[in-house]
């Protein structure tokens, strides 16, 4: 299933459980029924066309993360560094994806050209981070990071701490 469609299902289940909440809360506490068929129809405008707007407003970011495009992203709000890689092995690609397969999500990998592409885990009040990896020789390695909200304040913190860690990882 694509990281877009669950993180989708993801907020429709967090209001369907809210919505549930409020209407025992109401019957428990007034005694008030609640019409089924109205109360299905409260959650389908407040509970699922909300987040399904939100989701397809940040389709793109998204779906890119799971995407076979090997080109480096052009995201608003992208930063951009260069790192030099010793590897310990004849693979030296697959150790990095190993290194960053322990910090990240790996979402999409293509050992043939040598491009990673990952993320970092979406929260309650935090759309995550997306990353582009590609291998230019056994030693250069261009990594581009990207929040997927770029008018977060927040998100472009955790890019240069991103990049700050991701330097560490290739420089062990």
């Amino acid at each position: 299933m694509r990281f877009t469609t669950r993180l989708f299902l993801y907020w429709v289940s967090v209001f369907l459980v809210f919505s549930i909440g409020v209407i025992a809360v109401v019957y428990f506490l007034w005694g008030f029924r609640v019409n089924l068929l109205q109360a299905a129809m409260v959650f389908l405008i407040v509970g699922v066309i909300p987040p399904g707007l939100i989701t397809a407003w940040f389709s793109g970011r998204l779906n890119y993360m799971e995407s076979e495009n090997l080109d480096p992203p052009e995201f608003s709000g992208q930063k951009r560094a260069t790192f030099q890689f010793k590897g310990h092995t004849k693979h030296p690609f697959d150790e990095v994806l190993q290194r960053v397969d322990r910090q990240w999500i790996i979402s999409f990998s293509d050992r043939k050209n040598r491009v990673l592409k990952f993320r970092t885990d979406a929260r309650m009040f935090s759309w995550g981070l997306g990353g582009y990896l590609k291998m230019e020789d056994d030693e250069k390695i261009t990594v581009i990071v990207y929040p997927i909200n770029p008018k977060s304040e927040r998100e472009e913190h955790f890019l240069n701490q991103l990049l700050r860690v991701m330097g560490t990882i290739l420089h062990n």
